[in-house]
């Protein structure tokens, strides 16, 4: 049984599946076939009161009645429990314990004496959804590496979540993720490390072959146990949220106290990562597993060891510990193991003899290896030594070797794509070895991950190197030996260029724009068709993306039954926001700039003036707006590229004759020659009172994802930006500022002088400050984040997973012999009725006859 103590861990919404072969599969695809038989098992120790709404809700289970049998494994109640089920429920057999053998036990002796296909567990103070064995069993009729699937346990009510998903710590305790918390509403079928013994579902026959639950842990982690080693034999553990189960929580354990509940956990985690690691993340962690469990035992709450220290005071006098029965628990736990150390030996060595996979392939299943299982801060403290001394980073998470190639300038003034970069690299660097490649000689390095210049030859060893790839631009069609690469390849389509770059090239011949826009399109294409994870920046741009890749048939069965929704394909990753609020070292523009002195209100055009921006428009409308508050003043805060290699934009010079030509420039409307440095933004930033965008309305506005709008969000500036993109729909949300119409000035002057109010700018910025910590770069970059700790081919790439779907020709299931076909048609009669069987043999005959 899962402990119940442990740390809450919201699924990240597109953690889908990281293994191709476990496509969802909805009810209705079984209609067609028997479903197996089920032993279904409840353990019962006085859950006389519980049992009742239990039993009912097996026994009306959405699963045909003459393939389920259930048994209750008594343990020796005294409550009236054997009497109730027997007088209540014939159906189920009851066996009776003479004494209370534990969880782990009772379990194996329920699945020897069931006759099922399958083996499914129940707690007995817990109701099942009417589809709750249906959602557990369907997986594993689809694919036969999965061994094992475990459902969404709610409270009672359905309010919180006991269970969804499971995970580990290095020092092997596990953790339900989601504890506590309200159930979310993107939770996603996909692996996890163990399922929980209070709802779970497995092969009963695999299950007694390899020992079932282990009958020496009595309770606690012996789900943990079976699930990593049912992962360490090459088989898989999905978690299933559409079972549901709601439960109790009659505590059984209580009647034992907290003390040898404590016992329990700290014994059976030892023995869970004695028997499951490989030999040398063994010797790195289990030593200061031992020492960490006496460490958490003597930091309980009346406990005091006394002082020990040799000094002058010392002598003649006794230490005079206090110790607490919680800390015994663990000094116990520790004795006790290490008395039975042959026998844990012998367990150790029947896992280690049947090895499929090795650890690097399952710890990034743990999640949070590293999290801290007490909120002690003294305890925080050593266990961070201990990280620093036996490098438990490194024990405990499986690095990934990334290769993150930016294709724009690298240095103190970075664009978009550089900026996206850096902090991907950032990121990526806290876990895994991670070398940022730029195709210029690059102006920053950094002390976490490697920066490197990427010749030809370089570009080449790196690739051959990377196990992941993350890439964006036109890299790919310069390095084709990324397309051949075996490396899991992450495409960063944030930036749809080829839809930027029919606007930028808009004023070029219109033989050269046809050229580059059909170039840009072979570009994009190739990106298209090699890439395992694509990462975009809205949901509109996902629709878009989405429209190509079906068109270059990305969209298929292998990729659909990996996740329908397709997040495993595509997901959305935004920019982010740094996590620390931004400082202000120097005063940038008040001051600073002859014209804007410090009473003035200043609105900042925080970026570079491309060719799809209308800077003119806002300048006419602050010129408006000047005439009636002569306080206000437009910064721009640069006009040129930091990339040389990017054209000059023909918008800079229209935006500076603008200005002239109104007699405002220098006076209300002032330009910043140059860029910025990304790093000392914040000076600027923070000496303004606004930010600002204004743009045309086109398809590269309908995309975008104007980078300056977060920035203005972290520096808690009020926001004034044109309608029609995905930010400025942010803005009118949330009310962060006005969203004014396309090329209407009187609109913008409108917008200016509204946001000239110091109060209406002071209740926008609350509302941004509440917002700003949930759009941080750690939470936009989760879906790469979360695909780096178990990078994979995608499924229609993978020669392995394609296998299962191409290599059985167009025939398919047509090749099955009559006597397939005759057991099919009847299956189906039976399940969907006389008429619709025919209807598909009908039309199988004619797919036969080619008509």
């Amino acid at each position: 049984m899962l402990g119940r103590r442990g740390p809450f861990e919201r699924p990240q919404r597109g953690s889908a599946p990281w293994d191709t072969d476990h496509p969802p599969v909805e009810c209705g695809a079984m209609a067609d076939q028997p479903l197996p038989t089920v032993t279904v098992v409840v353990i019962n120790l006085d859950g006389r009161d519980y049992l009742e709404p239990c039993l009912r809700s097996v026994l009306d289970q959405d699963y045909p009645e003459d393939r389920v049998e259930v048994i209750l494994i008594d343990n020796a109640s005294t409550d009236g429990s054997v009497e109730l089920v027997r007088e209540r429920f014939p159906s189920v057999q009851v066996i009776v314990n003479d004494t209370n053998t534990g969880f782990a036990p009772a379990v194996n002796q329920g699945a020897r004496a069931g006759s099922g296909e399958y083996l499914a567990l129940i707690n007995n103070d817990a109701v099942a959804d009417p589809a709750w064995l249906r959602e557990l069993i369907t997986p594993m009729l689809f694919n036969e590496r999965v061994a094992c699937t475990g459902g969404l346990v709610l409270d009672a009510e359905g309010l919180t979540v006991d269970f969804a998903g499971g995970a580990a710590g290095w020092h092997g305790h596990g953790f339900p993720i989601g504890h506590g918390e309200p159930p979310p509403e993107d939770l996603r079928q996909g692996p996890t490390l163990f399922a929980t013994g209070s709802s779970l579902a497995t092969r009963r026959k695999l299950f007694l072959e390899i020992g079932g639950m282990d009958e020496d842990y009595f309770a606690f982690f012996e789900d943990v146990d079976y699930g990593w080693r049912l992962w360490i034999l090459g088989h898989d553990v999905l978690f299933i949220p559409t079972s549901i189960l709601y439960h109790r929580h009659h505590g059984t354990i209580e009647r034992f106290g907290d003390a040898r509940e404590r016992y329990l956990l700290e014994r059976n985690g030892l023995a869970t990562l004695f028997k499951n690691y490989e030999d040398d993340r063994l010797a790195r962690t289990f030593p200061a597993a031992t020492i960490l469990s006496m460490v958490r035992g003597v930091e309980e709450e009346g406990t005091d060891l006394g002082d020990y220290r040799i000094t002058e005071r010392a002598a003649g006098t006794r230490p005079e510990p206090i110790i607490t029965d919680l800390t015994g628990a663990h000094l116990a736990a520790i004795r006790d193991f290490s008395l039975e150390l042959d026998k844990w030996r012998e367990k150790r060595d029947f896992v280690q003899a049947r090895r499929r996979r090795a650890d690097r392939e399952l710890l990034p299943l743990f999640r949070h290896p590293l999290i801290s299982n007490i909120p002690s801060e003294r305890y925080h403290a050593i266990l961070d030594q201990f990280v620093r001394t036996f490098d438990l980073l490194s024990a405990a998470s499986a690095q990934q070797k990334i290769l993150i190639v930016c294709a724009d300038r690298l240095g103190e003034r970075m664009a978009g794509p550089a900026i996206r970069a850096w902090e991907m690299a950032k990121l990526l660097a806290r876990e895994h070895e991670v070398v940022l490649g730029t195709l210029a000689e690059p102006g920053l390095t950094s002390d976490r991950f490697g920066v490197e210049h990427l010749t030809p030859d370089k570009m080449r060893e790196r690739i051959a190197w990377s196990e992941v790839i993350v890439t964006q631009g036109v890299t790919m069609w310069w390095y084709p030996e990324m397309v051949k690469s075996s490396a899991a390849i992450v495409i960063d389509l944030y930036d749809p260029f080829h839809i930027e770059a029919l606007e930028l090239r808009r004023h070029q011949p219109l033989q050269e724009r046809w050229t580059f826009a059909k170039s840009d399109v072979q570009v994009v294409n190739q990106q298209l068709e090699r890439g395992d994870l694509f990462l975009c920046a809205s949901e509109k741009q996902r629709d878009f993306w989405l429209g190509q890749l079906a068109s270059l048939g990305r969209i298929n069965p292998a990729t659909y039954d990996q996740d329908p929704d397709l997040r495993a394909l595509l997901e959305v990753a935004p920019f982010g926001l740094p996590p620390e609020a931004p400082v202000q070292e120097r005063s940038a523009i008040r001051g600073a700039v002859e014209g804007i002195g410090p009473d003035d209100l200043v609105f900042l055009w925080g970026g570079g003036i491309y060719n799809w921006f209308d800077p003119s428009t806002l300048i006419r409308g602050m010129a408006q707006a000047a005439e009636e508050d002569p306080r206000l003043r437009l910064f721009f805060l640069g006009t040129a590229h930091p990339n040389p290699e990017i054209p000059a934009m023909f918008r800079a010079g229209e935006a500076l004759q603008t200005a002239r030509s109104l007699g405002v420039l220098d006076k209300h409307v002032f330009f910043n020659e140059g860029w910025v440095p990304y790093e000392q933004r914040a000076d600027w930033l923070l000496d303004a009172d606004v930010g600002v965008s204004t743009h045309f309305l086109h398809i590269e506005t309908e995309l975008s994802y104007r980078t300056r709008i977060l920035d203005y969000i972290w520096a808690g500036l009020p926001i004034l930006c044109t309608e029609g993109d995905s930010l400025s729909r942010l803005v009118r949300t949330h009310d962060l500022g006005e969203v004014v119409r396309a090329e209407d000035p009187e609109d913008v002057a409108r917008g200016i002088l509204a946001l000239a109010d110091a109060g209406r700018r002071s209740d926008i910025q609350g509302r941004i400050a509440e917002l700003a910590p949930e759009m941080t770069w750690e939470q936009a970059l989760q879906p790469l984040v979360s695909f780096c700790r178990l990078p994979r081919r995608a499924p229609d790439l993978d020669p392995a997973a394609r296998k299962r779907y191409v290599d059985r020709g167009p025939a398919g299931i047509f090749q099955r012999n009559p006597a397939d076909l005759a057991r099919r048609f009847v299956a189906v009669a039976r399940e969907r009725g006389w008429s619709t069987a025919a209807q598909m043999a009908k039309q199988t005959v004619r797919r036969r006859l080619g008509r």
